[in-house]
């Protein structure tokens, strides 16, 4: 089962814990489990290119959902609340999308093809743009950029964004959220084996409906507006 790199509170000690990782393992119960980390930016085709059976937190393309697919993708089962964050002594004036050209931006892999056209069109490669544009695969190295440079800008989960921060103690460590980007945005699993993945939904179901859900939220701190619960 391909997994992201470690990136707290959703990945933990290589794969061992995390939010994302509790939740497969509860919606996969009976099935054995071993986790084998990859860069983000090779989760989405791992099922397609046979590095895995499943891989978790993949951007869901349901038209694959066929007869004829080699990869079925799962119900939403994880969201991330992201935002554009900077430094509030930077005093940076960010009110939309486009004001963000004018600044450095940190991301994660493959983030201009995630976050809406608008965002894809502003820093797609082809974009004049691209060059103010720095993607990272560790996001530990995300956020530890972020702290040593001024006048940049971080598009981030906030809540992984909040615990490597806590972990680094900067010195002055007020930001400020800029909400350019949906409330959440979810992610999927893609599964080589269209029972596996059927079973995997029931039982994410059953877990949104009996609380189990939340209370896994509530155990690593992670807060959003909505969840993936909200349609089960």
């Amino acid at each position: 089962m391909a997994i992201a790199t470690d990136m707290p509170p959703y990945v933990s000690d290589s794969a061992k814990t995390g939010l994302e990782v509790d939740i497969v393992k509860k919606a996969l119960d009976g099935y054995v489990v071993e986790f084998v980390q990859m860069p983000y930016s090779q989760l989405q085709d791992a099922v397609q290119k046979q590095k895995a059976d499943v891989s978790i937190g993949v951007v869901a393309d349901n038209t694959d959902n066929t007869d004829n697919s080699d990869v079925f993708y799962s119900d939403p089962l994880i969201s991330f609340a992201n935002f554009a964050i900077s430094k509030k002594s930077d005093n940076l004036d960010i009110n939309n999308m486009d004001d963000l050209k004018k600044y450095q931006v940190l991301t994660w892999q493959n983030a201009y093809l995630e976050l809406g056209d608008e965002f894809k069109k502003l820093f797609s490669p082809e974009s004049e743009y691209r060059k103010n544009y720095h993607e990272f695969s560790d996001q530990a190295e995300q956020v530890a950029h972020f702290w040593k440079e001024s006048q940049q800008v971080a598009i981030i989960d906030r809540n992984i964004f909040a615990y490597f921060t806590k972990a680094l103690k900067p010195s002055d460590g007020e930001v400020v959220h800029h909400s350019l980007f949906p409330a959440v945005t979810n992610f999927s699993a893609s599964f080589k084996d269209e029972s596996a993945m059927k079973s995997f939904n029931s039982k994410l179901k059953a877990m949104c409906q009996s609380g189990e859900y939340g209370k896994l939220l509530e155990e690593y701190e992670v807060q959003l507006e909505t969840t993936v619960c909200g349609d089960k």
